[in-house]
């Protein structure tokens, strides 16, 4: 059964699982230009993968549960996959201030490989 709770925690980790690997040829790519682009893109990259973990363990940690149950747990989950990516980013430019550029382009690519993971999991 596709719907099932099994099912969605493997799209969930191979989703995390692909964003962080694109994370990964992200931050190799951004070290060309120093360790501050590196940690930058990692930084991206983490701040949408953590997120998605986040939002999984929330969602599905507690097993099977009633609809409206599910429903506040997805909501949780969102609340706190936002704040998460939130709190990550101003981290990285307003505390660390790492270069915008490889920062986006880390983050841009972690969502990327979450819809390619969603698409592959199908």
């Amino acid at each position: 059964m596709r719907n099932s709770i099994a099912h969605g925690k493997y799209v969930a980790s191979r989703a995390v699982a692909l964003q962080l690997a694109g994370s990964a040829v992200v931050t190799l790519v951004a070290a060309v230009f120093g360790w501050r682009h590196a940690l930058a893109a990692l930084a991206g990259g983490v701040a949408i993968a953590g997120g998605n973990l986040l939002f999984a363990v929330r969602l599905f940690g507690k097993g099977v549960m009633r609809a409206r149950d599910a429903l506040h747990a997805a909501y949780a989950a969102e609340v706190i996959k936002w704040f998460w990516a939130c709190a990550t980013l101003y981290v990285a430019i307003a505390v660390w201030k790492l270069p915008f550029l490889a920062l986006f382009a880390g983050l841009v690519a972690a969502q990327l490989c979450f819809w390619i993971a969603l698409i592959a999991t199908r």
